[in-house]
């Protein structure tokens, strides 16, 4: 005889997490979710309406006690922290009911994520006798049918609270089917005599012994059709669907083995009578299930996980109870959980009356968030979400500093962007064509990416950001400083270029300009690749600075390739500015060494600032300083170099023409 464990079993009603442990129950399936399930979504509830201080109470038993350890596991992963945790007993007492009631009154926690039953009334009662109110009640589904609380002050209780419920279909055409049923119509089916003497409390075929005992005898006009049996209507009429699930699972099995084919080759009539024959194993039907797959008469996925657990659709519901007599399970929501699609969680935040009548979220946590310029000092013995907020240190960057220097940082980076697409739309007008236009589109792309590698110097120091921080900005600004002398060049070599033959003739092609573009950077990159391979720079803790704290910055590793690579950027930025002043009166009436000298003379005039600022700062302080500096030097070459010309490009198009262009060369003769 096999081992029963061995058989091939589906549950429609089975819900315990245990079950999934393929160790112990290797041919257990369900179409049920399991509890699991139910403990994630209160979780996921949780972590969307960004509660980070909860209390929990659980029913003393297998359904409570797993659950809720799940939903403490997922919370412990998501940085929730636990306000107190209250276990009720199958059969409490008065002391018992009181204690738990002291706890959830005197918590600061606003919401409650049960995972219980019936169990709850009595600490509901008590809680309401005390007049609590403002509690937000997040509840399992054991709990989403609030009708199996009979008292109406517990009731009263879960106005505004949201629940979890498994969706429940029903099988399309049981209802009639059922309504339909008669003993008379099939006086052999006992079955249907049975189920009839159940719903009605009456006796179809009574015997002598049941009238002795006062049984009624049914009449025949009993009928479901009318409406008013509780039974057709009852909420775990949806179940069904789970058998219908289970059925049809099975003989999608069955029809997959019988359509297979043994060891590759083509069956016979013979074996495909084995199915039904002793020699047919039940275990051999594990391996068919678990790639069962199909869509049910709903259009539902049905399906199992490698638990055995089909896909999940639970439904957010969210209690609204204006009086004792008008209850309305209004659906807000929907979480699912799917082998093939993943999770999803879906909430209409706005359609969600709360607690006292309320439609704000409400919030739940032990200490609100600092305010800019203070930071989180960690109370000993307490939670992690428990803390106090004291004031930053001297020289400490508030969080409003740095997100500022972000904000400065992420729409620099998109103003060259646009300037670029101002000047591919006007890239055939003479002032885009006379000024290198290869050069300013380079030019631009450079300013884009250093304005957004200033990202690296804000926030949280990590080991890759200190790698890619100075190297990012060093290349980068190399490629905006090379494609300017590149340009200063360009210039002279226009005007200084008087014959056909003259060798200055040659700047005037695309070769050199990129040419130079590219010897300008090769050094910079040598530079920074031996620094890499070197002395990197790496992320260091500072312990000593500040007391009872811990600093993250990050260390340029070499200050000698830190140094060469500025020194290395300012001769780029100076022989740029020395070639644009001697050209500065060249005739042009748009003469773009004017505006090549303003722009590097602000760019210089940030770096002198920098370096003393820069060697007196704090070590994490330096990070914004340099941050400060990029920003502001690349702003100095961005304005300097575009703006004017996308003023006259953009409000004065008149002034965009070659004879304009040329007016300065006829005043002086040339």
């Amino acid at each position: 005889m096999d081992d029963f464990s061995s058989c091939t079993q589906i549950s429609y009603f089975a819900t315990g997490p245990v079950t999934s442990d393929r160790s112990q129950f290797l041919s257990f399936f369900r179409t049920i979710p399991s509890n699991r399930l139910q403990a994630l979504g209160l979780a996921r509830l949780v972590v969307h309406f960004a509660w980070t201080w909860v209390g929990l109470v659980t029913s003393d038993s297998e359904y409570g006690k797993q659950g809720i350890e799940i939903v403490q596991e997922e919370f412990a992963r998501k940085g929730v922290c636990i306000a107190f945790s209250q276990l009720l007993p199958a059969s409490p007492n008065m002391p018992d009911i009181m204690n738990a009631a002291k706890v959830v009154t005197e918590s600061r926690a606003h919401v409650i994520v049960t995972f219980c039953g019936f169990e709850a009334q009595p600490l509901l009662m008590q809680l309401y006798r005390q007049g609590m109110s403002g509690r937000v009640w997040l509840c399992s589904e054991a709990m989403s049918h609030i009708t199996i609380f009979r008292n109406q002050k517990a009731l009263l209780m879960f106005n505004g609270s949201l629940s979890i419920a498994s969706r429940k279909e029903q099988v399309p055409g049981l209802r009639d089917f059922i309504v339909q049923l008669h003993p008379s119509s099939s006086p052999e089916d006992i079955f249907i005599q049975e189920f009839w003497s159940k719903i009605f409390n009456c006796w179809w075929n009574t015997s002598s012994v049941e009238l002795a005992n006062g049984c009624n005898r049914c009449t025949g006009n009993e009928s479901l059709r009318d409406g008013t049996n509780p039974f057709i209507n009852m909420m775990g009429f949806g179940l069904s669907f789970n058998v219908h699930n289970a059925v049809y699972a099975i003989a999608h099995a069955l029809h997959n083995m019988a359509q297979g084919e043994p060891r590759g080759r083509k069956r016979t009539f013979a074996y495909r009578a084995q199915v039904g024959t002793p020699g047919f194993k039940p275990w051999q039907l594990l391996q068919y299930l678990r790639k069962v797959h199909f869509q049910n008469k709903v259009r539902e996925e049905v399906s199992f996980d490698q638990h055995g657990d089909p896909p999940a659709l639970f439904d957010i519901l969210n209690t609204r109870i204006p009086s004792a007599d008008n209850i309305n399970v209004v659906r807000v929501g929907q979480i699912v959980f799917s082998p093939s699609q993943g999770e999803d969680l879906k909430v209409n935040d706005s359609a969600i009356m709360w607690t006292g009548g309320s439609i704000e979220i409400p919030i739940s946590v032990c200490t609100p968030s600092c305010s800019m310029g203070y930071r989180r000092s960690h109370r000993s013995g307490e939670a992690t979400c428990c803390f106090n907020c004291i004031p930053c240190a001297k020289g400490e960057i508030s969080n409003q500093t740095g997100a500022s220097l972000a904000t400065a940082s992420i729409c620099g980076s998109f103003l060259p962007v646009l300037i670029l697409a101002v000047f591919v739309a006007h890239q055939e007008t003479p002032l885009v064509r006379a000024n290198s236009r290869e050069l300013s589109y380079l030019l631009l792309v450079g300013l884009a990416l250093s304005f957004f590698g200033c990202l690296l110097f804000l926030g949280r120091p990590t080991p890759r950001a200190c790698l890619l921080g100075q190297v990012a900005f060093g290349l980068t600004f190399a490629l905006c400083l090379s494609c300017i002398l590149a340009k200063t060049l360009v210039v002279v070599a226009a005007f200084r270029a008087t014959s056909p033959g003259d060798h200055m003739r040659l700047w005037l092609g695309p070769r050199m300009p990129r040419a130079v573009v590219l010897l300008g950077c090769l050094p910079q990159l040598l530079l920074c690749a031996t620094w890499l391979a070197a002395s990197p720079p790496s992320l260091r803790r500072d312990s000593h600075t500040i007391p009872h704290a811990i600093t993250l910055f990050c260390d340029e590793g070499s200050p000698v390739a830190f140094w060469g690579m500025l020194a290395y950027l300012g001769l780029l930025a100076g022989l740029s500015l020395m070639g644009a002043f001697l050209a500065r009166n060249l005739p042009d009436a748009f003469n773009e060494a004017w505006l090549i000298c303003f722009s590097l003379l602000g760019c210089l005039g940030v770096w002198l600032a920098f370096v003393p600022a820069y060697l007196t700062s704090r070590a994490w302080y330096a990070a914004a300083t340099e941050a400060f500096a990029i920003l502001a030097s690349n702003s100095a070459l961005l304005c300097g170099m575009f703006l004017p010309k996308c003023y006259i490009l953009l409000w004065y198009p008149e002034l965009n023409t070659r004879r304009f262009l040329m007016q300065r060369e006829k005043r002086t003769g040339i």
